[in-house]
């Protein structure tokens, strides 16, 4: 799990500005779609945000891109999932449903996982 204030500043930044004022940060911690791209995601008391950093071509600017941003009200199934690569090194999958589409969260760490599923499961009833 990581802190909050510890993510990289950008980030914290492109958070606050999709959160609303009642919300708050339960649970940040990372996943990883890529080896040197990080997942940063951040679960509120009413959202989970899945936000990274990509470069813009050769040039050295970056940007923040938001892959998921969606309220508990929208999910409608949660389910983890681990493989063999996941259960040698601690991670696992996190997949969450909503109306059909599915959003996989790869490469987090098990525990986290677990976390977020019953922080989402205690806020969607």
């Amino acid at each position: 799990m990581a802190d909050f204030h510890r993510l990289p500043f950008r980030i914290q930044e492109a958070t606050q500005a999709e959160l609303s004022a009642d919300e708050q940060v339960r649970l940040c911690t990372l996943g990883r779609s890529s080896l040197l791209n990080p997942d940063f995601v951040v679960i509120t008391s009413d959202r989970v945000l899945v936000l990274e950093e990509r470069q813009m071509g050769s040039m050295s600017t970056s940007y923040i891109n938001i892959r998921c941003n969606l309220s508990f009200s929208q999910i409608t199934g949660i389910k983890l999932d681990q493989s063999l690569k996941h259960r040698i090194f601690g991670q696992a999958a996190l997949e969450i449903t909503v109306n059909g589409d599915k959003h996989l969260i790869n490469n987090i760490s098990y525990r986290d996982a677990k976390r977020a599923i019953a922080l989402m499961s205690s806020c969607c009833e």
